[in-house]
């Protein structure tokens, strides 16, 4: 096989730098195969949105609460305070950081994001040459 490539190179080569009799004559052609491809290209936005803050935090709130309540229930309670005070301490905690909450703000936040664009284009892909030998049609591929 790589013999037979080296040879219709060699004849290809040979047929098209002896002139349009021989091209003709062995009936050569070239022809030349093109690809579509999309590019995505890059560009940046700036995109702002609005966003409401809060101030409080219940979970961090309740966990504080029982913390504090457990110390002041066994405080108050050597025996069966801690439970109670925690449980209390709590709902209190989580209340107080629910009201915080209601308190909203809103401020404009801005980011860049990265978007892409398509572009449609048609490229070089590779060539074909055709001939015909003692008969026989071949093709060979290749790039320029």
């Amino acid at each position: 096989m790589k013999a037979f490539i080296i040879t219709a190179s060699l004849v290809s080569v040979a047929l098209l730098t002896s002139g349009f009799s021989l091209i003709s004559k062995y009936d050569v052609s070239i022809e030349d195969t093109f690809k579509e491809v999309t590019t995505q290209n890059p560009y940046t936005v700036e995109v702002c949105e609005e966003v409401t803050t809060t101030e409080g935090d219940v979970i961090t709130g309740a966990i504080w609460g029982a913390i504090f309540g457990a110390v002041i229930g066994d405080a108050i309670d050597d025996e069966n305070g801690r439970l109670p005070g925690a449980i209390i301490g709590a709902g209190i905690g989580a209340k107080t950081e629910e009201d915080k909450g209601t308190v909203t703000g809103t401020s404009i936040v801005c980011k860049e994001q990265t978007r892409y664009t398509a572009v449609q284009g048609i490229e070089y892909s590779y060539s074909t040459i055709s001939f015909n030998y003692e008969g026989s049609q071949y093709e060979i591929k290749f790039i320029k």
